[in-house]
Parts: C-alpha cells; structure tokens; sequence
C-alpha cells in the first residue's frame, strides 16, 4: 500500500520530473518555473503517493487568498495532478484528494478551485460554477471600440518598468480579485503559469490616460517557433472598462493579432458596457470549486455584504446536512440544496437551480457573488 503525506522539500526535485514527464514535452520549460508554488519548499502544501519511497502520483497545492469587496476567502488551488503511468488504476489519486480536503479544511479554507472537471473530482462534489462571458474582438469589433470610445484620451503602450506600482494599484481595486502583492503580480506575470501549457507567452499592454496609467492588459500571444494551442485571449486585466477595451482594440495591431478573446466575469459591469458592441458567448467559469464548508464560507462573505447589502445578510443561515447538501433559510425561505444548486446559487450558473428560482429570487440582493475567473494569472 502506497504512503499518502506531504512532499518533504528533498523530494521536491522529485514531484517536478514526474510533473514533466506528465505535461510537457521537448519544447516546453519544466513546469517549476511556470508554477513555482506548487513545488515551494517553502509552502510545502503538496501532496505524493509513495511506493517503496518513490514518488508515484503527484498533487499540487496552492493556498490564495480571493478578495471580494472587504471579505479575504481562504482558497486553495489544485493542479499538476498526475500518476506514473506503472501506478495508474491503483486509486492513489482518490486517496490523496481525500487527504487534501483534510488539510484544507484544517488550514481553514473555505473553498477549493481545481483546473480540472474530470469524474475524480465531480463525485466528491467539485463542480462547474458561474458565469463569464468570452467576447471576440477581431477587426471589425476593435474598430467598433475604437470609434465607441475615441473621447477617452487613451495611449496604448508596452509594459515599463515604473508601471508596476500603478498595475497593483489597478488590479488591488477591482471587486473580486486574487490578492496580489506588487511583486506577486511581477512574478506571475513573468512566470506565464498557463501559456507555458498551450506553448505561448504573455505580452503586457498599459493604457495611459492624461500620462497616468488607467489600465492593463495581460495577452496570451503566440510564441515562435511553438505552434499555439489557442487562439489569443486575455490573462489578466485591470482598470475602467473603455481602457480595457480600447487595450483590446489596439492589441490586435500592436500584437499583430487577427482576433482576441476577453473571457469577462458578468459582475465586472463597467466592461461589459464598454464591450457592448462585441459578439460574445456565456460559459461557466473555468474548471470547478468545493465548498469546503458552507457555514465557513458564508462567515467568510459577511464582510462583503456589510458593505454591499447591509441590513439583509444578518438573516442568512446555512448548515451542512450531509454529503454535499446545504440547508439554507432566510426571511422566511427555507430549502435544502443540493451541492450542485448551492454552488450555483452562491456563484451564479443555471446547473441545479430549475426547482429553486423562487429562493433565488428572494436572495438576489446576496447571491451570486462576485467572482474573479480562475484562468488568469493565478491559474494553476
């Protein structure tokens, strides 16, 4: 039977080659530089199945922070799941994941994000969750922009080195966001965690107005002489939403770009008015999250609603009622959810909920909330 714990620092070397053996190939950078937390001998949150002393399946675990409005969600992340080959079908990842929402749930996290949406997460309750809408910005759509939004007095450039200051200042302003420190967003930035699995690279644009950076724009732009796997598309943004868009329009030309996507969380409003005139699709938010405990997690948002729905939030009670579900009662409503429509329920989507739109009718001032989308920078 394989011992399941955490990866000790000298066997740090050891989770990296298997994670490239799994993930990358010759033109590819190992994946220690792209996702340097998972393999952080400093955190040292991740977690291995061991044969006989050898490393033969492999968790990555990242703990975030996620800020919305005045609430701090304690988050992990997972990724660079992977088993040996010779040590697939043994169940050893069931095994770590189970020892994972041990740990998370100690270190008082209320949820957990996980790249993936594969059965071995969704029958323990990770899930698909809210809503984003992936707009396409080609040339006819810039052009739009362009014309939309040609009073703003914008300047489009590249990334300088005084601008990080300001680029923190931005991205520390948006109402859900992963919490970033100036060098944090550096790094990230400079890591390129996801175009590194879709053989890209980043590209960094700054929006100024009146000589003052108003926003910014981080691009996943083809890398020569890789093939890309995808087409261009927005990592990261910040800033007022005709900044952004205007950054949209411009990178096509300057980026050399026939078109853009912009995946957008629909309570960022200020930018889907400003991307009004751009064809767009609505999707789920990437990958899936588990609520590791909902009664954590509620009490984690209450500084959020203070601000944003002070008077209602107070009434709002949730208890878990076993193997996923919520019982949830509220002025008056009262219903037992099951993991699927709370998720749904708390960060918006339509999965679970088609028995459930009187209660959510009653919680429109609370849910859903705000969400940052997790493919951006701090994608793992």
């Amino acid at each position: 039977m394989a011992d399941i714990r955490l990866v000790r620092p000298d066997e740090m070397a050891e989770a990296v080659k298997l994670s490239d053996s799994i993930f990358r190939d010759a033109q590819q950078i190992s994946m220690q530089p792209a996702f340097p937390d998972v393999f952080s001998t400093a955190l040292g949150q991740s977690y291995g199945a061991f044969e006989d002393g050898k490393l033969v399946s492999f968790m990555g675990l990242v703990p975030v922070t996620i800020r919305i409005g005045k609430a701090a969600l304690g988050t992990y992340q997972l990724g660079s799941v992977g088993t040996d080959p010779a040590a697939r079908g043994k169940g050893y990842a069931s095994l770590i994941l189970q020892r994972i929402f041990e740990h998370i749930d100690k270190a008082g996290a209320s949820l957990l994000l996980i790249s993936g949406g594969r059965s071995l997460y969704t029958r323990v309750n990770c899930l698909p969750f809210g809503v984003v809408r992936r707009y396409t910005v080609d040339a006819a759509a810039a052009q739009a922009l362009q014309s939309r939004h040609a009073s703003e007095g914008i300047q489009v450039r590249d990334l300088e080195p005084t601008d990080w200051l300001y680029m923190r200042e931005l991205a520390g302003a948006r109402l859900a966001r992963f919490e970033h420190s100036v060098t944090d967003l550096a790094n990230l930035v400079h890591n390129e965690a996801l175009v590194s699995c879709i053989k890209m690279k980043h590209r960094v644009l700054i929006a100024e107005r009146d000589g003052k950076p108003a926003a910014f724009l981080v691009a996943a732009v083809p890398n020569p002489p890789l093939v890309p796997k995808r087409v261009p598309f927005l990592i990261e943004a910040a800033g007022d939403g005709p900044a952004v868009a205007l950054l949209a329009a411009h990178a096509l030309k300057r980026l050399e770009l026939e078109q853009i996507q912009l995946p957008v969380s629909v309570h960022e409003i200020d930018w889907l008015e400003a991307l009004e005139p751009v064809p767009y699709q609505e999707e789920p938010n990437q990958g899936t999250v588990n609520v590791v405990r909902p009664e954590r997690l509620i009490e984690q948002l209450r500084p959020f609603w203070a601000e944003a729905a002070p008077g209602r939030h107070e009434a709002l009670r949730v208890q878990s009622a076993g193997d996923g579900r919520v019982k949830l009662e509220y002025d008056g409503l009262s219903a037992e959810l099951d993991p699927q429509a709370f998720i749904s329920l708390v960060f918006g989507g339509d999965e679970g909920m088609a028995e459930h739109s009187e209660l959510r009718s009653g919680l429109k001032e609370l849910f859903p909330v705000p969400f940052p989308f997790t493919a951006g920078l701090n994608y793992v």
